[in-house]
């Protein structure tokens, strides 16, 4: 099986349901045993579905990176590998990634200051 994001999305949307607007009972609590059951199995499945571990068909065994250490510095200008692969080849997941320390650093300074 695979667990794909709408998947995922529609699990979330349904706990948080069972979660915040069912009232407290007796199947409150096996609506979210239930709940718990489905994302445990959809854990177990994602792992499930991972390339074993050093196999040569995974994707950090492709030829990307050889491309990325020989011709980098050709591609981008920049004036090592490193800075070429962060600032020019994953420019934008760079970006998603200061992105997330900001905010969570923004959050902490925020909580920091409300009390």
């Amino acid at each position: 099986m695979e667990v794909n994001s709408l998947t995922a999305m529609a699990i979330l949307v349904l706990a948080s349901y069972i979660f915040f607007y069912l009232p407290a009972s007796r199947l409150r609590g096996v609506l979210v045993l239930i709940m718990l059951g489905i994302i445990g199995y959809a854990l177990v499945a994602t792992v499930a579905e991972m390339p074993t571990f050093g196999a040569s068909a995974n994707p950090p065994h492709n030829e990307v990176y050889q491309r990325y250490l020989h011709q980098a510095v050709e591609d981008t200008g920049a004036i090592n590998a490193i800075a070429a692969i962060i600032t020019d080849y994953r420019a934008f997941d760079t970006l998603g990634e200061v992105t997330v320390l900001f905010t969570a650093i923004a959050a902490a300074l925020s909580n920091l200051k409300a009390h």
